[in-house]
C-alpha cells in the first residue's frame, strides 16, 4: 500500500530508523484487514504509537478489534463524566491540519 504523503512523513518523522519496520507493520496489517486501509485509522495508529514499534502493533491489534477504540483515543479528550468527550482532532484531515479549533 502507498500511504498519503503526510502519512510517510510522520512515520519517517515519529519512528526514524524503525520506519521501514514501522510501514511493514501497517502494510502487513492492511492487506490482512481491508477496514484498516482508510486513512484515519492509519493516522489514529500512528499519532497512539508517538514512535515506539511495540506501541504501534499494540494499537494495530486494537483497531483489528475495533477501529472506533482507536479513533476515540486518538481524536477525542475525556471530560468529566463517564461518557463525556469532546473532539479535538480530526485524522480524516492531514497531521498538520487535524487540529480543531
Amino acid at each position: 500500500m502507498t500511504f498519503k504523503e503526510d502519512i510517510q512523513q510522520r512515520i519517517k518523522l515519529d519512528f526514524k530508523d524503525s520506519a521501514g519496520k514501522a510501514i511493514e507493520l501497517l502494510s502487513n496489517a492492511i492487506s490482512e484487514t481491508d477496514y484498516l486501509k482508510t486513512d484515519r485509522v492509519i493516522r489514529c495508529i500512528i499519532f497512539l504509537a508517538h514512535g515506539d514499534i511495540n506501541n504501534l502493533e499494540k494499537y494495530i491489534d486494537n483497531a483489528v478489534f475495533d477501529t472506533r477504540d482507536v479513533m476515540l483515543w486518538a481524536e477525542y479528550e475525556k471530560l468529566e463524566g463517564e461518557l463525556n468527550f469532546k473532539r479535538i482532532r480530526d485524522f480524516n484531515k492531514t497531521f498538520e491540519k487535524c487540529q480543531l479549533n
